[in-house]
């Protein structure tokens, strides 16, 4: 107790002779420490929970509750009850654990609700069945998707009816809820869930099949219930993928002869979107061909008895012939191709070259030269020769040599390379700053954590040598034992001053000090 109430009193001395930035830095580290330790006790017993189940209705969420309670595993609670939280190292193993439970009772059902042999179910309910079945599966389906959340499945699938007129078609509908990153879906997704659902139901077409998310927006478009609509969409992207991709050929190749920025393209082009199916017949009239012939052959005999004795007989031979012809024919089918080039219209804009000229003044301008018609026909049929031009198509072509107005670019351009001069410096002079700062404060620690050490060290004093005098005997027969704490002196040395050479000469030769003392007097 004595050694901690004089450690407690050196302390409280050395606190009092601190200066106020050493006071401030001691409890600075002591405050630091504090955090750290605190930060690092609460990582350690810091768990992170995952959610075991979403979405669970009170029923189901209880029952689950009521077997982790009985585990003894720990839980949270979120979603307003419906969404439960465990120890992350704990969810597959009590998903396991609940499955063989059976818990949760309800969720998704699919094609696992025929696994239950049902006897005496009527058509009704396994038509039911049936349906809710294909119903859960198309839901998990639907939610592998990364952007779906949630997604509700519901098939409507009519009667069988006697008379085809009378019959009607499936339906179905979509309810999806999305992700918080995801605010809509791609038309392409939205066109093959539509697909998915519709060749996973028989007699189910896409146009049949209305997509809606949480917030009531229909996502489905019009271009199954109205196929001009779509077609004139198609039409267009179609027609602009053709534009652009010209466009691209025959700029590419003008930047690598002109430059960059020498020469700008524009291509129109008229595409042919009828689909027109033809089937034509034609007949040959100066080649008939024999389709049947027919040919009767007929014998007539005549007998003359002019006497008894003599007899004569003559025969009479006919042959008739039927020959049916029929013309040749030819039958063709012709479908035309759909979005075929019917002709293109290129506009050209090609600038000219500058040279350098003083003017009156001495200073050197760039003044425009027109190119010649020899390098702008040259130009032309590369043109030409990249968007594949056809003169029978009655394609057209403008290549016009004008000079470009790149005052506008030529101020962008000074003033980025004033604004990335700028940042340049800035970025130069903020590490430097960074290093300056840093290398102030390290030095400034550094002062102040000798001080601070120095100041410390005197609160434990230094350890003390013990040395022990030898047990003495006297004459009268006495023993003295003394123990003593010594601590070594060590005399400073240093030169002797001039007040100190004055005062030995005082003390060895008076008479001397005394004459000059007078002497002093007198002047």
């Amino acid at each position: 107790m004595d050694s901690i109430k004089q450690y407690l009193s050196n302390l409280m001395d050395y606190v009092s002779r601190m200066t106020t930035s050493q006071v401030m830095m001691l409890f600075g580290v002591l405050a630091g420490s504090i955090v750290g330790i605190v930060l690092v006790v609460g990582w350690l017993g810091n768990v992170s929970y995952t959610p075991l189940y979403s979405n669970l209705d009170e029923s189901e969420a209880g029952e689950v509750i009521s077997y982790l309670s009985d585990q003894k595993i720990p839980y949270n609670l979120s979603n307003g009850g419906k969404t439960i939280e465990i120890p992350t190292d704990d969810v597959y193993k009590t998903r396991i654990s609940l499955a063989s439970q059976g818990l949760p009772r309800g969720g998704i059902i699919g094609y696992s609700i025929f696994d239950q042999n049902n006897l005496g179910m009527t058509d009704f309910l396994q038509n039911l069945n049936f349906r809710r079945a294909l119903e859960g599966e198309l839901t998990r389906t639907i939610m592998q998707l990364n952007e779906v959340k949630v997604a509700r499945v519901h098939i409507v699938m009519p009667k069988e009816r006697l008379f085809k007129k009378d019959s009607k078609a499936a339906t179905a509908s979509v309810l999806l809820k999305l992700r918080g990153g995801s605010s809509t879906l791609s038309k392409h997704q939205i066109q093959g869930i539509s697909h998915l659902v519709a060749s996973s139901v028989e007699g189910l077409k896409p146009s049949n099949i209305s997509i809606i998310d949480y917030n009531g927006n229909l996502l489905t478009s019009g271009s199954e219930s109205d196929p001009l609509a779509g077609l004139s969409s198609s039409q267009l992207e179609v027609r602009k993928q053709v534009e652009v991709y010209l466009q691209e050929k025959a700029q590419s190749m003008m930047d690598d002869v002109l430059g960059t920025g020498n020469a700008v393209i524009r291509v129109t082009a008229d595409l042919n979107f009828q689909q027109i199916e033809r089937t034509s017949e034609i007949y040959d009239a100066n080649s008939p061909s024999i389709r049947s012939e027919e040919r009767v052959k007929s014998t007539l005999t005549t007998n003359d008895k002019s006497d008894e004795t003599n007899e004569s007989s003559q025969d009479d031979k006919n042959e008739t012939v039927i020959t049916n012809y029929e013309l040749n024919k030819t039958v063709e089918h012709l479908v035309n191709a759909v979005g075929s080039i019917e002709r293109i219209s290129i506009a050209v804009m090609v600038d000219g070259t500058y040279l350098p000229q003083e003017n009156a003044d001495g200073e050197t301008e760039m003044i425009y030269q027109p190119r010649p018609q020899e390098e702008l026909d040259r130009l032309s049929a590369i043109v030409k020769n990249s968007v594949g031009f056809d003169s029978q198509r009655n394609d057209q072509i403008e290549m016009i040599n004008i000079a470009f107005d790149k005052e506008d670019l030529t101020g962008q351009q000074q003033m980025l390379d004033d604004m990335y001069q700028r940042e340049f410096y800035t970025d130069i002079a903020k590490k430097v700053g960074y290093f300056l700062l840093i290398a102030f404060l390290l030095l400034y620690f550094k002062k102040k954590s000798k001080k601070l050490f120095a100041a410390m060290a005197t609160i434990a004093p230094p350890p003390q040598t013990y040395r022990p005098n030898n047990r003495m005997a006297t004459g009268d027969g006495e023993a003295s034992q003394q123990d003593e704490f010594t601590e070594p002196i060590v005399l400073e040395k240093r030169e002797p001053k001039l007040i100190d050479k004055m005062q030995e000469t005082a003390k060895e030769e008076p008479e001397e000090i005394a004459r000059v003392i007078k002497t002093m007097m007198v002047e």
